[in-house]
């Protein structure tokens, strides 16, 4: 947006005083301040060694990655050992921690890169032919930026075998049918029933044919037309402690992988896991 201002005087000799020249230049001054608060610069200073698409990273690629951005990614990296995800799988663990764990960071590190890309409503992807057409366009990813900076550090999460195995049969599910939602077989909580018990919350996020691990969280974060920011209410709640995860492939989202993400405070997987 350009903005055009002309000062005249009916005393086309002498000067203005010092004091009308503050009074005239003081709106400019507030405009241009607070359009650096609205419209955040891009600090390329700090660039990322991590893009958002970068698409078939193994666990210990991403965490290479991330430790080059300067990320105890050693801590982060929860489900590293998790042998029943793979490495995508153990990847949507580990950048839910990136945010949880230094919100403020995130947002100047990744969330600025994000905006960067966007052109009108349109997302080009960095050195990529695909273009993501939003709904909103920038403006849920300037919110989150600034949500972000006031957010305190959340404890990690840590990967839970039965709340991956509630996420596969969801997954499999929606990719059969060709759908999408969280409804199906019950719902969330008989779902997750079937597979241990919980205690004071669950939850549940889906993200559709993401590029990456990176890029599906933060997309849900960002939660274009989804005007209660659910997705990244979840992602954020101090009250969330475990999660799991689990991959297919959508027919309606060929671009890439569709994930389930399950969450809880408390789980008990069971020994049997009881039939739908």
């Amino acid at each position: 947006m350009a903005l055009f201002f002309q000062f005249s005087s009916n005393h086309t000799s002498g000067k203005l005083s010092p004091l009308r020249n503050f009074v005239l230049l003081f709106p400019l001054i507030l405009l241009i301040s607070c359009a650096s608060i609205l419209f955040p610069r891009v600090d390329k200073s700090g660039a990322s060694s991590m893009r958002v698409a970068d698409p078939g990273l193994s666990n210990e690629e991403y965490a290479q990655r991330l430790f080059a951005d300067g990320w105890p990614a050693d801590i982060l990296n929860t489900a590293a050992n998790a042998d029943y995800l793979d490495d995508d799988e153990k990847n949507i663990i580990l950048a839910h921690n990136l945010v949880r764990y230094d919100p403020a960071r995130y947002a100047r590190m990744y969330v600025t890169e994000y905006l960067s890309y966007f052109q009108g409503n349109r997302f080009h992807y960095p050195e990529m032919q695909t273009i993501l057409l939003t709904k909103e366009g920038p403006d849920p990813a300037r919110e989150l930026y600034f949500e972000l900076l006031g957010v305190n550090p959340l404890e990690l999460l840590y990967p839970s075998k039965g709340l991956s195995g509630a996420a596969k049969s969801h997954v499999q599910y929606l990719c059969e049918h060709g759908i999408r939602g969280h409804r199906g077989q019950g719902g969330l909580s008989v779902r997750i029933e079937r597979f241990g018990t919980w205690d004071k919350i669950i939850a549940e996020n889906i993200a559709y044919g993401s590029f990456s691990a990176h890029d599906a969280v933060l997309y849900l974060l960002i939660d274009d037309h989804v005007f209660d920011r659910s997705h990244r209410k979840i992602i954020l709640n101090p009250g969330l402690h475990l999660a799991g995860v689990a991959k297919d492939k959508h027919p309606l989202y060929p671009t890439g992988y569709s994930y389930v993400i399950n969450y809880a405070f408390y789980f008990n997987k069971h020994d049997k896991i009881t039939q739908p």
